[in-house]
């Protein structure tokens, strides 16, 4: 029960530093076509088929994910490792081919609906430069990079660990 709490303050935290410029963007701008077709632009890219989704793909090693921070962003997440030593939760998701085929679902769906939100946070920075709140735009950018990005490149590292788990075990 306490991990759980103490992952969702986490998410709460980030989701709302995050989307408050977003927010104040479109309440300032007012809600107009745009909104909607971003919207609906940003969903049709989230929900492509995987081999169309092979060009957002990081980083493919270790290595390469290291190199982008993804130890960092490992810590500051909920089920991250600050979150899981405050909890003295050990952290371990997949005990199985069954566990982690079901984590693997999860990683997906955290991917595609960051994924998601990173098309519109996207278009609505260069919405925002285009209309020339260009403060705006940089702050929504920032955000873009720190909600979104890198939840795909924590996803995509997550992928990547189990994968090479499932085949060590096969």
């Amino acid at each position: 029960m306490k991990t759980h709490i103490l992952n969702q303050l986490i998410n709460f935290f980030w989701m709302a530093l995050c989307c408050a410029p977003l927010l104040w963007y479109w309440l300032l701008a007012g809600w107009d076509v745009w909104a909607w077709i971003f919207i609906t632009v940003s969903c049709v890219m989230g929900l492509l088929p995987r081999p169309l989704l092979r060009w957002t793909q990081l980083a493919t090693t270790r290595r390469g994910f290291e190199k982008l921070g993804v130890k960092t962003i490992r810590k500051l997440t909920q089920n991250g490792d600050w979150a899981n030593a405050a909890t003295r939760n050990t952290g371990n998701t997949v005990g199985n081919l069954a566990g982690a085929e079901k984590y693997r679902a999860t990683i997906n769906m955290y991917e595609r609906f960051h994924l998601i939100c990173g098309f519109f946070f996207l278009f609505s920075g260069l919405h925002a430069f285009t209309f020339g709140h260009w403060m705006l735009g940089v702050l929504i950018l920032a955000a873009n990079l720190v909600f979104n990005v890198a939840a795909i490149i924590l996803q995509q590292y997550n992928r990547m660990r189990i994968d090479r788990l499932t085949r060590e075990v096969l």
